[in-house]
């Protein structure tokens, strides 16, 4: 398929995981994207994949500015905007004893600030496409209540949710598309990176795997697969969506 043909996609955190993947996937469709991630390697890596369609954009996204140098870096490039996916995030443990106000506004920064900003300062491109744009914001089920653990990033991902409903809403007669997908919980890299450091052993993801309905974890692939049914015109039906994207089991 090339459903992507010709279209410019914006991806932040896309150089591991699921943005990763997504990457690799939207590019195998035909899109040019922009990206930005941390992984340098990893970047350099991508954009050899894209082979001349794939640009990487150093920015930071905990500094305010760094979503319009997102944003004016990739236009400078591709000329436009059909799509963006806001997938970068933290995913730092806290709990309300170890939540103070440095740190929450920090996960805010990332997981809930950045999206905000990039489409605000990418606005002018999203309205002006005149066969409509799409921007998908990468959520947690955790959305939901979260885990003890996981207040600051479940609370991000809550607002998060409510963005994007806010911002189809406000914008659906302009031809964006809005939507959030609600990611289960997922084996990849920067993941099994966490759960080695929390000392959970290299079986943790077979153990994690039994709590869910299916036996096991999503992988990054699947997640992938998602987003570009819901990123392309396929899903012209869908705007202000809340897709919870989890195993379920098998009938």
């Amino acid at each position: 398929m090339h459903r992507f043909e010709d279209k410019v996609v914006l991806i932040s955190g896309a150089t591991s995981g699921i943005g990763l993947a997504t990457a690799q996937r939207l590019l195998n469709e035909g899109a040019h994207v922009a990206f930005c991630g941390f992984g340098e390697v990893a970047a350099a890596e991508l954009v050899a994949y894209g082979a001349g369609r794939a640009q990487y954009i150093r920015v930071d996204l905990r500094d305010a500015n760094a979503s319009a140098q997102f944003v004016d870096e990739s236009t400078k490039q591709f000329g436009k905007i059909d799509v963006i996916i806001n997938n970068a995030a933290s995913v730092t443990r806290s709990t309300l004893e170890s939540t103070d106000a440095d740190f929450f506004d920090t996960m805010m920064a990332i997981n809930v600030r950045a999206p905000l900003l990039i489409m605000r300062h990418a606005l002018p491109y999203l309205r002006g496409n005149p066969n409509g744009s799409v921007v998908l914001n990468i959520g947690s089920l955790n959305a939901y209540v979260g885990a003890s653990s996981l207040l600051a990033y479940s609370t991000s991902k809550g607002a998060l949710v409510t963005l994007s409903r806010n911002l189809a809403a406000a914008h659906r007669h302009e031809g964006i598309r809005v939507q959030v997908l609600n990611v289960g919980w997922t084996n990849s890299e920067g993941e099994n990176e966490l759960q080695q450091r929390l000392g959970n052993g290299s079986d943790w993801a077979t153990n994690a795997g039994k709590t869910r309905p299916t036996g096991r974890l999503l992988n990054p692939n699947e997640i992938a697969n998602a987003i570009a049914f819901f990123a392309s015109d396929e899903a012209a039906a869908f705007s202000g969506a809340v897709i919870d994207l989890e195993q379920m089991p098998i009938r």
